[in-house]
């Protein structure tokens, strides 16, 4: 796998990662925003379309 490669899959992995942190047991995945998302995983929000469709696609 390349280093470009690579690097995408941890961006993914990252935006994965800060989706489910964000998650508790009063707060549903479909209550998450993109920006939220994109925050906490530290990326800007229209970098988050480099990697998944939509939040759904996450």
């Amino acid at each position: 796998m390349g280093v470009r490669a690579q690097q995408k899959e941890r961006t993914r992995r990252t935006l994965i990662e800060a989706a489910f942190s964000q998650l508790s047991a009063e707060r549903s995945f479909a209550s998450l925003s993109l920006r939220e998302i994109a925050r906490e995983a530290g990326i800007a929000p229209t970098s988050f379309y480099r990697h998944f469709k939509d939040v759904d696609e996450l």
